[in-house]
């Protein structure tokens, strides 16, 4: 009989079978080397653009969490003291800036939580893309969230969408795993997940009901656990039902509905930014941001995609989408869709930042399709779509895409006031109150009088605060200085040519322009300088 040599176990690990482990865990760490790259990008881009000055809404943030104490933001977000309304979000993004900012007010502090969980959503991202549209769609998606504008920008603002998009993200991925192992504590997490996120957004509810949908068509055996989970999530959203009903009733949500127009044009307007561009649209529209560059290869990236899934169907090569890629496509689709619905019959609240909700998946779905279209032509197109988008995100960095610069204009002023000057600010133009741009910003002694704002100071701005004229404010600035130099802080959007009112040649009481500075961003931030005339 002839010898038969057997390996034993551990000369096979040393040998072959251990060669064809290591070939096989090859890809996956490649692409787990290739996502800790993206992040690290990613995160470069988002610490950087939350150095900006705090802006629009988030001075709303700032004031609530910043400037009181756990109580009073908790007081402020049921309504239960004497200010009523002063949000009409959830809470946990305002209770997580409270905390950061315990450790100082700066940007970067009031922004941190949506900075770090922009910046884990990229690897979430990947995660659910290995179990929903396979690794490499996982891998191009990662990195169109490392580099989209949109996703940058509220990665780096201090408001409810970075942190709401980590949550649904989170919830998603929770929800693959206990399907996929039947464990109970991926259910948990789910709960807790899908809790969070509606805490932090009441958008989140078009994603999350999606989700749960989902699992009832698509997984029939998994519908008592679902049940379970969701009912668990419902009852950890209990305690906030008194600051949901007071949000119901706001009359912040009718006057919202009338400055936001629904036509159309609006709505495309808003899907163009929501997908591609910058989240603002005075600072440009897609031939902007993205840029023209951008755009040619997206679209030549989508002919790739378009063409190559056609010519698969045509050889019967293209296989019917699975029913977890058929998840991803309906959670990008429901938020806008809803939205469109909602605003169609009741306030209007479709908007570009409302869209946030459905990001993560129009990465998914996208990278799919990207691949559907076969390796080689999936290849070119991801490499298209990663350079376009690569293009795009530095110029997040530049200053015309960077909020107004509240923070240069005010250093000017500490530089330059000396005791007995005055200041004329003009910033709180886009402020919800009772905090201006500038005053988040400057933290001098000069005497600060406001115009073309209320001048309100312990209340959110409200219809009945009357705005302060331009004339009384010069006013009162003049008589402040007692012949002292007088400085007007204004913001103007540069695209639309109108003088500065509160940077005229000369104001009364024989002051003179003696300086101005003029500080970029989607809003100009101008600075200047007046004087009397010497006798």
């Amino acid at each position: 009989m002839a010898a038969t040599n057997v390996a034993s176990p551990a000369a096979a690990r040393a040998g072959g079978l251990g060669e064809g482990v290591r070939a096989r865990d090859r890809p996956a760490i490649a692409a787990a080397a290739t996502v800790a790259a993206l992040t690290l990008v990613g995160a470069v881009l988002r610490v950087i653009v939350a150095g900006q000055s705090v802006f629009a809404d988030e001075l709303s943030t700032f004031w609530i969490s910043a400037t009181h104490s756990l109580g009073g933001v908790l007081s402020l977000m049921y309504s239960t003291g004497r200010i009523h309304h002063a949000e009409i979000t959830p809470p946990l993004s305002f209770l997580a800036s409270w905390l950061t900012t315990r450790a100082g007010t700066s940007p970067e502090l009031l922004r941190l939580p949506a900075l770090i969980a922009g910046t884990a959503t990229i690897a979430l991202v990947y995660l659910v893309g290995l179990r929903t549209v396979g690794r490499r769609a996982a891998l191009l998606a990662a990195a169109l969230t490392a580099l989209s504008p949109f996703m940058i920008y509220y990665s780096a603002e201090a408001r409810a969408y970075g942190l709401m998009m980590f949550f649904l993200v989170g919830a998603t991925l929770s929800l693959l795993l206990a399907l996929d192992t039947g464990r109970r504590r991926w259910w948990v997490l789910y709960a807790l997940c899908a809790a969070a996120a509606f805490y932090t957004h009441y958008t989140s509810l078009f994603v999350l009901g999606a989700q749960f949908v989902w699992v009832l068509w698509a997984r029939p055996a998994a519908r008592q656990a679902v049940l379970l989970a969701s009912a668990g999530a419902a009852l950890l959203a209990v305690p906030w039902i008194p600051g949901l009903i007071e949000d119901l009733r706001s009359p912040t949500l009718k006057i919202l509905s009338a400055l936001s127009p629904f036509t159309g044009n609006a709505v495309r307007i808003d899907l163009q930014h929501w997908s591609l561009g910058y989240p603002y649209t005075v600072a440009g529209g897609l031939n902007d941001l993205p840029g023209v560059p951008s755009l040619v290869l997206l679209g030549v990236a989508l002919l790739l995609a378009a063409g190559g899934i056609v010519l698969r169907a045509a050889h019967g090569g293209l296989r019917a989408p699975g029913r977890r890629a058929v998840l991803v496509a309906a959670l990008m689709l429901v938020t806008p869709l809803g939205e469109i619905v909602i605003s169609a019959f009741g306030n209007h609240i479709i908007g570009v930042r409302d869209l946030a909700a459905s990001w993560p998946y129009l990465a998914l779905t996208s990278a799919a399709l990207v691949f559907a279209a076969g390796p080689r032509a999936g290849a070119i197109g991801a490499g298209l779509a990663v350079v376009a988008f690569g293009l795009a995100a530095p110029k997040m960095l530049e200053a015309r895409f960077a909020r107004p610069d509240y923070q240069a204009a005010a250093a000017y002023v500490s530089a330059h006031g000396r005791p007995g000057d005055a200041v004329i600010d003009g910033t709180g133009g886009l402020s919800p109150g009772p905090l201006t741009g500038f005053d988040v910003a400057y933290h001098g002694r000069l005497p600060v009088f406001r115009a073309l704002a209320p001048a309100e100071r312990d209340h959110p701005f409200t219809v009945f605060d009357k705005v302060v004229p331009l004339q009384a404010a010069l006013g009162n600035a003049i008589a402040a200085a007692h012949g002292g130099r007088v400085f007007t802080v204004s913001a103007v959007l540069p695209q639309i040519k109108m003088p500065d009112l509160l940077a005229p040649p000369a104001l009364p009481g024989g002051y003179r322009l003696r300086a101005r500075r003029v500080y970029r961003g989607i809003q100009l931030t101008i600075v200047s300088v007046y004087a009397r005339s010497p006798r």
